[in-house]
Parts: structure tokens; sequence; C-alpha cells
């Protein structure tokens, strides 16, 4: 979460209040998810949270290994 708040308010420091609303509209997005995605059975909400959060990782790791 403080990653993407920092990407997109555009600053080099992370704030604390862009990160807590981002890290709760992950959550939230990511329990959504869960419960719909594979109806009627339901998801843990910390699979998709990990799935969403590794895979965005996984791609701020391939890109500064690009940079470098």
């Amino acid at each position: 979460a403080p990653q993407l708040a920092r990407r997109l308010t555009g600053t080099s420091s992370v704030a604390m209040v862009p990160a807590a609303c981002m890290g709760a509209l992950l959550l939230v997005v990511s329990d959504v998810v869960a419960q719909r995605a594979f109806a009627p059975t339901q998801l843990p909400v910390g699979v998709v949270t990990v799935s969403v959060g590794g895979a965005y990782f996984v791609w701020l790791l391939a890109r500064e290994g690009r940079k470098q």
C-alpha cells in the first residue's frame, strides 16, 4: 500500500494518510473479490490480498531490475 500510495501521489516520501487509505481500499477490494470470484464458495481474504500485493511487488522488482 505505501508503494502504491507514493506512486499515485507522485511524492518521494510516503505520507501516513494516503498509505492508510490505499491499504484500506486494497483490503475492501480484496474482500469483495474473495466473496464474489468463485461464488458460492468464498476465498480467504488473505489469499486475494497476497495475490494482488505479490503481483505488484514482483512487477516492481522486475521494473527496478531493468533500470540497473
